[in-house]
């Protein structure tokens, strides 16, 4: 692929949360170099792309989504999020269910996201083996950026009911709580809890406390997703347990009882408390393409710029195990990179042109 420049951009610093003007060279997919915006370049002129008056960032990342795995507009013929009368759930992986065409990708890259952490359907109390995907691609094995990354759990209402209907256990948190604990057990004995992250879902301040227990029994890699009342059980005992919290959406219908306390400020909550976290839609439960708008809202609430762009790219990034491939403008990393008309935390702000792996799968015409 011949070599592409990009000029006169507003190039995000994820180290100070700064834009600055700077010319990106794209190579074979790759950032092959950043130079100042002086410098004199030996390209065709088809290859410069003048970004005048643009803001260049890192691809957003979802750190929780069920894109390609729950279609949009689709009813049951499109849901593979999970398998209602299997218990190990984790014998299962998500890569097997995800639909490549699902229009929400092309969504996704009209929005800015460039990269997804698929993860199953909450009616799951034990979730298929994950999987970190680009938004982009003709099969699931062209996408796959991490095809197996992590075990996901589920908590809440959301299983007890998909179980009720079924009238089968588990029907009670109780329930829940025991069968995730066996599940662990059978994973530990495997040694396959070993170095890989465990997502639970949680929303109420019981089912927190609950997720925080377990992890410190098995002592998980733990990774708190959505995490509504976390701020109503601020003083519950963490013990040793390192974790963080795939925050959100908050931006989505207060249709369940376990979403009552759904609001911006917690993530100005985690933010004060100093839990590192990021930024999730769990599409389709909120569109893909209000990821940015997870972030605005966070903006309103309080939290600095840098905090959430980070959060939205190189922390997420980090997240998933993938920051020595993208999640930031540097020299050696993906081309997953977004040009928006304003600055990206803006309401009003939309990307531009979008670019996975430096080819361009979206442009604003």
């Amino acid at each position: 692929m011949a070599a592409t420049a990009i000029i006169n951009a507003q190039v995000y610093q994820d180290s100070t949360g700064d834009f600055s003007r700077q010319t990106i060279l794209l190579e074979d997919g790759y950032i092959s170099d950043i130079l100042p915006p002086t410098v004199d370049l030996d390209l065709p002129e088809s290859s410069i792309m003048d970004a005048e008056g643009l803001y260049l960032t890192p691809g957003l990342i979802d750190t929780c989504s069920q894109i390609g795995l729950k279609e949009v507009g689709i009813r049951w013929e499109g849901h593979d999020g999970y398998e209602p009368d299997w218990e190990d759930g984790f014998d299962f992986n998500v890569i097997d269910g995800i639909y490549p065409f699902d229009k929400a990708f092309q969504d996704a890259a009209a929005f800015g996201v460039t990269t997804a952490h698929i993860v199953s359907s909450p009616e799951s109390v034990v979730g298929a083996k994950t999987a970190v995907i680009h938004t982009t691609g003709k099969t699931v094995d062209e996408m796959a950026v991490v095809p197996s990354f992590g075990f996901s759990f589920s908590m809440g209402d959301v299983p007890k009911n998909a179980y009720w209907e079924k009238t089968k256990t588990p029907l009670t948190r109780m329930g829940i709580a025991l069968r995730i604990r066996t599940a662990l057990k059978k994973l530990q004995s495997l040694g396959a809890l070993e170095d890989v992250p465990v997502f639970i879902r949680s929303h109420r301040a019981d089912d927190i406390a609950t997720a925080f227990r377990i992890a410190g029994e098995f002592k998980l890699q733990f990774v708190l997703v959505h995490g509504t009342e976390y701020p109503l059980a601020w003083n519950l005992p963490t013990g040793d347990v390192s974790f963080s919290v795939v925050a959100g959406p908050v931006f989505q219908a207060m249709e369940r009882g376990e979403l009552r306390h759904l609001n911006p400020s917690l993530y100005y909550a985690l933010y004060s408390g100093q839990i590192p976290f990021t930024f999730a839609t769990d599409h389709p439960v909120s569109s893909v393409t209000h990821l940015q708008k997870e972030g605005a809202l966070a903006l309103k609430a309080g939290v600095p710029e840098q905090v959430i762009l980070n959060g939205l790219t190189r922390d997420a990034a980090k997240l998933l195990k993938i920051d020595h491939l993208t999640g930031r403008v540097d020299k050696g990393l993906f081309a997953d990179l977004v040009l928006w008309n304003e600055h990206p935390l803006e309401l009003t702000a939309r990307a531009v042109r979008t670019f996975i792996k430096g080819k361009e799968v979206y442009r604003w015409e």
